[in-house]
């Protein structure tokens, strides 16, 4: 079931920044402090670097729930945090916590070139399947998936395209600032937010649009983020890779949707 790459909107030079592939499973009691040391020390020689971050919420997507619902715990006990675990380029990374795993790709200097789709989820995948094998060998009982997520983050820098907030509209086409005669002043800043259900309930898509600085050199951009999660009817190993094309499609194609023609043809949209 796994998805044509070309019949999907295919820029040259696409604004992406970021995408993150993951994993949400039931939490067990087996896991504690010491594992992510024992699984840092089978992938250590390929990502050598480790970072503590505060942990991620636990989400849920699915029919009767509201859109990301979260899953509120009595926290009993140490915290766990997040663990980033930096491949030698450090473009990659694993995170790790004690209900989740996710593999990023990350823009770090201007020349990155984004390595697209199918390395990206081909080495998230190689992730997943080794931390099931740690999992197993390290008697840690059943592992239950109970979400999938994919992410893309797009920075659309000041002056490609845009050049003051009140233009956002040339950026995303159904935005739009009314210009003429008015009590307010041009914003200062600007959030919008859009749910959208994935097909046969497996999820949904989130879009976000917001104003960043970005950090390697503070320049404005424009951030969005799209996010696809949910969860298949099944988790075997094919209903998860054809989630995530699912997942995939719908960021791809729904940027592309929300995105301005004369934004397409800056970012070297090619032909279908």
């Amino acid at each position: 079931m796994s998805e044509n790459y070309g019949q999907l909107p295919d820029f040259d030079n696409p604004p992406v920044i970021e995408v993150v592939c993951g994993v949400q499973f039931d939490p067990v009691e087996a896991f504690h402090a010491t594992t992510f040391g024992a699984f840092w020390q089978l992938v250590r020689d390929e990502y050598p670097a480790v970072e503590d971050k505060p942990p991620l919420p636990t989400m849920f997507e699915g029919p009767g729930l509201s859109p990301a619902s979260i899953r509120a715990e009595i926290i009993e006990g140490p915290v766990f945090p997040r663990v980033f675990l930096v491949h030698k380029s450090p473009n990659w990374l694993i995170q790790l916590q004690k209900d989740r795993l996710l593999h990023n790709w990350r823009k770090i200097h201007d020349d990155d070139e984004y390595p697209r789709y199918p390395n990206v989820v081909r080495r998230f995948l190689s992730a997943w399947e080794q931390f099931g094998r740690f999992w197993v060998e390290a008697q840690m009982g059943d592992l239950r998936i109970n979400q999938l997520e994919i992410t893309y983050i797009n920075h659309i820098a000041f002056g490609d395209g845009w050049s003051d907030l009140r233009e956002i509209g040339r950026v995303f086409r159904d935005v739009q600032w009314a210009n003429g005669s008015r009590f307010l002043p041009k914003p200062e800043s600007i959030g919008l937010a859009m749910t959208f259900s994935l097909p046969d309930g497996v999820g949904r898509l989130h879009v976000s649009v917001k104003q960043g600085i970005r950090h390697r050199d503070g320049s404005a951009v424009l951030l969005c983020e799209l996010t696809a999660r949910g969860m298949p009817c099944t988790a075997d190993g094919d209903a998860i890779s054809a989630w995530f094309d699912i997942g995939r499609r719908w960021i791809v194609e729904g940027f592309t949707d929300l995105t301005a023609d004369h934004m397409h043809r800056q970012w070297g949209l090619k032909p279908r």
